[in-house]
């Protein structure tokens, strides 16, 4: 599979997406809410998915009725978090040798995410991805999460490529209705995590992929 000629920058999601992730976070919610003594609710990751730190921290400060003020709440998720960004969080199957391949081609690369800033540096440092972004959009950059558009249209515009000449990478379901909603080529991954939405992620999807040596050949 070849990227269309009329593409000028690819964006990705980080969890999920990028990185191998998304494990850690339904048992960071069991942690957090046991330690307050609540149960995990059903449904919960269907609520959360997508959200920005902050908007996940209004949410759980309402839904629990917790003391800790927003910004409390975001230190503590990213103190949980933070050494599995550092020492255990790897990337997806090909992602680094379709960065390469991207760089090669002077195609640009983007990182829109709904995770914090501190943890998304974490990860890109640990697996040695720094310099691969020309721009890296966190829940801190914008007002509105996924499934709103506006990280992958912010993105887009701080590289000057407009949103038609994007391709997004994703794993969940907001995610992919922000890229499709923001008008640019829609690509779902298929990790383990959201694999019991897969009928919703190739409807939302213009193609889905495995591995992104898929991309390259």
């Amino acid at each position: 599979m070849k990227i269309s000629e009329n593409i000028k920058a690819v964006l990705f999601d980080l969890d999920g997406t990028l990185v191998d992730s998304m494990w850690m976070w339904p048992q960071i919610d069991k942690d957090f809410l046991n330690d307050r003594g609540f149960e995990v609710p059903d449904g919960l990751s269907d609520d959360v998915d997508g959200l920005s730190m902050a908007e996940d921290a209004v949410y759980f400060k309402t839904r629990f009725h917790l003391p800790d003020t927003e910004d409390e709440l975001i230190d503590i998720w990213n103190n949980m978090a933070l050494h599995h960004y550092e020492e255990d969080v790897h990337l997806q199957p090909g992602a680094k040798e379709f960065l390469d391949y991207l760089k090669k081609r002077d195609i640009k690369a983007g990182l829109v995410t709904s995770n914090s800033r501190v943890l998304c540096m974490a990860a890109l440092r640990s697996n040695g991805l720094q310099s691969y972004f020309g721009t890296v959009v966190t829940s801190e950059d914008v007002a509105h999460g996924k499934p709103d558009p506006e990280g992958y249209l912010t993105a887009a515009s701080r590289l000057g490529v407009k949103p038609h000449d994007c391709m997004v990478f994703e794993d969940l379901t907001a995610g992919l209705i922000a890229a499709r909603s923001a008008g640019m080529t829609v690509a779902a991954f298929d990790d383990d995590y959201s694999s019991a939405y897969i009928e919703q992620k190739i409807e939302l999807s213009d193609f889905m992929i495995y591995d992104y040596r898929e991309m390259m050949e």
